[in-house]
């Protein structure tokens, strides 16, 4: 092998998928333990729709800091300006330490709902980055691949996560370490339970069935009274 080639290979436990990229200079992440994550909500919504699953974003996050330190989670959400169902997702998120970014989706000539978060993203990525040293980017989106190449040259070890099926593969290629989130679904998710309606990609509307609001208890990040424990509600279905 010519010097500094890199190449893929699986963790002990191959059935969970997290291929490491490894050269004569790899750094070993146990000591890049300050961790930032940016979850690409839209795409994570998606990801988790199609796969027929609901996802426990404390076990989510906690699976993808792996016991190292988490300086910060960010959330991406866009939304619909009337849509009042997401507000007790959102203020869940927040209470359990998020960072939630939100933006008003925007109706184009055609028809079509746009709120693309992007910009904010890559703009709090790469303005936090002197504060942690690696960042988790939970997209599989190939708009994210030059973003991923900018943090890596300020110094930062870049890791995607997401399912192969909905992840560009400049972006898979580009991640120092790559995250299969299909294959480690036990991890962080459930079935997803009756009463989700489909949405609309054209139209962004879709009315949520009250029985996809039941409230399961999650994972806390705060040393609540019992009767003050929160409990996750489900995102809101788009």
């Amino acid at each position: 092998m010519s010097v500094g080639a890199q190449w893929w290979h699986t963790t002990e436990e191959p059935d969970d998928h997290i291929w490491r990229k490894s050269g004569l200079q790899m750094i070993q992440p146990e000591k890049l333990d300050r961790v930032a994550v940016f979850f690409d909500m839209s795409n994570l919504y998606f990801t988790a729709r199609d796969l027929g699953v609901r996802i426990d974003y404390t076990k989510l996050l906690e699976f993808l800091v792996a016991g190292r330190r988490l300086y910060c989670a960010y959330a991406y959400v866009a939304l619909s300006g009337d849509d009042s169902t997401a507000v007790p997702f959102l203020t869940w998120l927040r209470r359990n330490g998020f960072r939630v970014v939100t933006k008003s989706l925007k109706r184009l000539p055609d028809g079509s709902l746009k709120g693309d978060l992007d910009l904010e993203l890559a703009v709090d990525l790469l303005t936090q980055a002197p504060h942690f040293d690696v960042a988790v980017l939970v997209s599989g989106d190939g708009d994210f691949t030059y973003l991923v190449e900018s943090a890596q040259r300020l110094g930062l070890r870049v890791e995607v996560a997401s399912t192969p099926r909905n992840t560009s593969v400049e972006l898979m290629e580009a991640a120092d370490r790559y995250i299969d989130l299909e294959a480690n679904l036990r991890h962080f998710s459930q079935p997803r339970p009756a009463g989700y309606s489909e949405w609309s990609r054209n139209t962004g509307t879709g009315r949520l069935d009250p029985e996809a609001w039941r409230y399961r208890p999650a994972t806390q990040r705060f040393d609540l009274p019992a009767e003050e424990e929160e409990e996750e509600p489900h995102e809101p279905d788009r």
